[in-house]
């Protein structure tokens, strides 16, 4: 195996002139009909009491227990976001949930021709994170997450980066949404991207018109039977590690191969960004170019199991990747030698 080194390439974002009077939510939206109520937590529909309009999406999914279980989060200063949320809600049943924040948003907040608003404040700070009031007590339940949100100088506001930090979405399927009078959903995909890198991203859009929405979620092909967990367990050093194994004939064989008992492998370091150990046993073949990252778990010439706590480039087979570790706990616990580890799936 050769090792490559990274490249570093610089991306160039694009610099938006809209300033964010122009960026809170689209006048195309506003036609919407306005849901003025606010929604607490998951379970409790929005709607505009005083004229009993229809909300746009039931309290709780109406999936089964063999369907995709669908989150709709969503964050809406003035509710034209909350409205195609709404609609996003009730098209694919999923659970509507509305961020609050802890500190409502005045209009004083919210005028951005000021450069010291809080919006423009809290835009201009990296660190900051606006509190949130309510929380979704069962995100472990959900498989698909939606987030919307205004666009605020070509970002998603601050409170999105707040909601997204709070729970762990490490191998859910995310998809970002927004609305805005002018600006491409932009910068706010890839920076959402960056706080959650462990979950599956499909594209993401600015949605105009609410009749955008059922042909943005069908173009989506989402799986709306619930995916079977297929997870590993790896014990190395009396440490017990889940993994998320891939969905291909490597990983079925693999599961395969441990369906009856454990298998203890005894690995070596090689080159200081892996361990590699023998299986025992030829596994099908699923090789593609990948760069792998720390915890990922690869299949190198069919018989060889490889833990990678660094980076390298080849054509390999990827078998899963380990949950919740960082890179420098794994090294850490793999450390610079040889090393034992038991593969089960219990």
């Amino acid at each position: 195996m050769k090792r490559f080194l990274a490249v570093c390439m610089t991306l160039i974002l694009p610099f938006y002139l809209f300033g964010c009077g122009n960026q809170t939510e689209s006048s195309s939206v506003s036609d919407f009909t306005s849901k003025a109520a606010e929604q607490s937590s998951v379970g409790s529909k929005t709607g505009n009491e005083a004229d009993s309009a229809e909300t746009g999406a039931d309290s709780e999914s109406e999936t089964g227990s063999d369907e995709t279980k669908i989150l709709v989060a969503y964050f809406s200063a003035t509710g034209t976001t909350r409205t195609v949320a709404e609609e996003i809600a009730e098209t694919s049943g999923g659970d509507l949930f509305e961020i609050v924040p802890a500190e409502p948003y005045s209009d004083e907040d919210l005028d951005y021709g000021n450069d010291s608003c809080r919006a423009n404040r809290e835009q201009n700070d990296d660190n900051a994170r606006p509190a949130i009031s309510n929380a979704v007590e069962n995100i472990e339940d959900y498989d698909v997450v939606f987030i919307g949100h205004p666009i605020w100088w070509g970002k998603e506001p601050k409170i999105i980066d707040t909601f997204l930090e709070s729970y762990d979405f490490s191998g859910k399927t995310m998809i970002d949404f927004c609305t805005s009078g002018g600006s491409g959903i932009g910068q706010s995909e890839s920076s959402l991207k960056e706080i959650c890198p462990d979950s599956e991203w499909l594209e993401g859009r600015r949605l105009g018109d609410s009749s955008e929405v059922a042909e943005w979620l069908e173009s989506l092909e989402l799986n709306t039977e619930k995916r079977e967990e297929s997870v590993m367990y790896i014990t190395v050093n009396g440490r017990k590690l889940t993994a998320d194994l891939a969905d291909n004939s490597s990983a079925e064989a693999l599961k395969e191969l441990l369906k009856d008992d454990p298998l203890t492998i005894d690995m070596s370091d090689y080159s200081n960004f892996e361990k590699v150990g023998g299986l025992g046993a030829e596994l099908p073949r699923n090789d593609e170019q990948i760069t792998t990252e720390a915890g990922d778990l690869i299949l190198y010439q069919g018989n060889q199991f490889v833990i990678y706590y660094d980076t390298n480039s080849w054509d390999f087979t990827r078998l899963g990747k380990i949950r919740d570790i960082s890179q420098e706990e794994l090294k850490e616990l793999l450390g610079g030698g040889d090393v034992t580890v038991t593969l089960s799936l219990e």
